[in-house]
């Protein structure tokens, strides 16, 4: 998934995907329907699935309404079209405040749960599990008054097919819906497509061509918000998308701001996990981290009802930690890895590698915050249901200096002393340079010959999706972000036969025994998928090592003196924007 926030400090040139720092999430919450006058530190939530939630939302208390709540950050969004929205702060605007999606995530007491949206349950499946229906609300409306129908939302899933048209979206459709490989899009392909199909106005089925179990975290992404065909404007769509959310386009300047106002025919009644509280939102985009994060904990005039989601930057530290009142930190769904080419390189060498790993002196030398990320010691993500913390395998802690003496000792044992790993590194990155030094050194004291490779920024994404084994570390992702809480999206994607040519494969392995038990846990059902998925990881862990995990990551938000509630989704890694309020 591309998350906003892992893409800036890639550009940074951090040693993985998201900058590492130390520390660990605090054990204080600010729960949605308990109310707050500030929001502290939130701890891991999980992502379960609640069929017969209802709305209204529970109202928070103590909360007011009125007023405008500025949100100010680096990025810039590239489009606000639902079938292209796949960046963490455009799923985030759109899904939390503009569209609805058949199902939803509702952050409440700690936990994010999935949730009917649109949709009056999380969708029914066939006996045979290759059909999925769902059954609309009553009196569903879009912000002109026009009633929502299930043929909408069917054509805006064909959408997605149109990836030359709208590129960029997630692909899953392709891979999973009746004939998803041959079917062009609404665009292209005039003839009736079997894939989804509106019944009535109010029953919408999907034609799967192999088990998806879970389907329902699927029809929680805007792909699957209603889009009428005659007012689908194409690659203009994005410049206002029509409303089914608390809030609908105001003002929109591309690539500058967005102004969000209230929608008159949103209906609370109908919606378990959104509310309508503060008048409007200012998102502005481009903006520098540092003057921004300062002005925020300042706290003068407009800057108190200002809320910021890039991370903190190091040199604020001391007074974020001395602010804590002002800070929310919480976990995201990615976690970060060092690559290791199982190809080329022996297990017991991976073992070695493992041993020796530099965890704590490549975080200092790249200037990392205690506020990026929680020592890792599996591939997925901590807050994934069914997923239950398993002793560190192979020396894999997570943290630490690394025990370059055993490392030595194991290659020695192994009968590789002097073995050479390489890897690429960011050669015009300060950061990235004295992360490579640390890094390097630390493999040097533990016997090994370390061969680094100095590339400009420019060509680094390029060179980590090499798959012809010219180095032997640091390829492939540096991290993976779930894309829904379950392990079929994230295994299949990264540790199977069929992605290892493919550019995000992470060790590029190619076992078969492998791949049959990743098949077989996608055909169970979704609340039995998660403990298997746990058993799959720590078996990578301790069998194969395809990668060190490094860190699972954090969000932070920095907010003004009058902005209250602010409550991390964790399967998001961004603040649950449509519970906020400012006063």
């Amino acid at each position: 998934m591309r998350w906003t926030k892992v893409v800036a400090l890639a550009a940074a040139g951090t040693v993985s995907l998201a900058a590492c720092g130390g520390g660990s999430p605090s054990d204080k919450k600010t729960d949605a329907g308990k109310g707050s006058s500030s929001s502290t530190s939130q701890g891991t939530a999980a992502a379960d699935l609640q069929a017969d939630a209802k709305g209204p939302a529970p109202e928070i208390q103590g909360a007011k309404k009125g007023g405008t709540l500025t949100i100010k950050y680096a990025s810039v969004p590239e489009t606000f079209d639902p079938t292209r929205a796949y960046y963490q702060d455009t799923m985030a605007i759109l899904s939390q405040l503009v569209t609805r999606t058949l199902t939803t995530y509702k952050v409440e007491n700690g936990k994010s749960v999935l949730v009917p949206d649109l949709a009056t349950d999380l969708g029914k499946a066939s006996e045979d599990g290759l059909t999925w229906t769902f059954t609309l609300k009553d009196g569903l409306k879009y912000a002109d008054g026009t009633p929502i129908k299930a043929a909408d939302i069917a054509y805006a899933v064909k959408r997605s097919f149109a990836t030359e048209e709208l590129p960029d979206g997630p692909p899953y459709v392709m891979d999973y819906l009746l004939d998803g490989d041959k079917y062009k899009g609404p665009f292209k392909d005039k003839g009736e497509y079997k894939g989804v199909v509106a019944k009535d106005d109010k029953t919408i089925e999907f034609k799967l061509k192999k088990k998806w179990p879970t389907f329902p975290y699927y029809a929680a992404f805007t792909q699957v918000s209603p889009i009428p065909q005659a007012k689908d404007t194409k690659d203009k769509y994005g410049d206002n998308p029509i409303a089914t959310g608390p809030y609908m386009f105001d003002k929109y300047v591309k690539g500058q701001s967005l102004t969000l106002k209230k929608n008159p025919n949103w209906d609370a009644a109908s919606d378990p996990a959104r509310r309508q509280y503060v008048d409007a939102y200012n998102f502005q985009w481009g903006t520098d981290t540092k003057p921004t994060q300062t002005a925020i904990l300042a706290s003068n005039g407009p800057d108190a009802t200002t809320l910021n989601w890039d991370g903190v930057d190091s040199t604020l530290l001391q007074k974020v930690n001395q602010q804590k009142d002002q800070l929310v930190t919480g976990p995201d769904p990615c976690v970060t890895y060092f690559n290791i080419d199982t190809r080329s390189v022996p297990l017991e060498v991976r073992k070695a590698i493992a041993a020796a790993y530099p965890y704590d002196q490549v975080r200092k030398a790249s200037g990392a915050t205690s506020l990026s990320f929680t020592p890792a010691t599996s591939y997925m993500a901590p807050q994934v249901p069914g997923f239950k913390a398993y002793a560190p395998q192979n020396g894999m802690t997570g943290q630490g200096t690394g025990d370059p003496e055993k490392a030595k000792k194991m290659l020695k044992d192994a009968g590789k002393e002097n073995f050479e790993i390489s890897w690429y590194y960011t050669q015009d990155n300060p950061d990235a340079v004295k992360a490579n030094i640390a890094r390097k050194t630390a493999f040097e004291k533990a016997g090994f010959k370390v061969k680094d490779v100095g590339v400009p920024k420019a060509d680094a994404r390029k060179r980590r999706a090499e798959t012809d084994g010219k180095v032997n570390t640091l390829t492939g992702p540096a991290g993976w972000c779930y894309d829904w809480p379950a392990g079929d999206s994230v295994y299949p994607a990264l540790f199977t036969s069929a992605v290892q040519k493919g550019g995000h494969s992470v060790g590029f392995l190619a076992d078969k025994t492998l791949d049959a038990e990743i098949n077989r846990i996608i055909g169970l059902d979704a609340d039995k998928q998660g403990p298997e998925w746990n058993k799959l990881d720590e078996k990578l862990a301790k069998d194969y090592i395809p990668a060190i995990p490094l860190g699972y990551g954090k969000a932070n938000f920095i907010f003004g003196k009058q902005v209250h509630n602010v409550v991390n989704d964790p399967n998001r890694g961004m603040p649950d924007l449509a519970q906020v309020w400012v006063g």
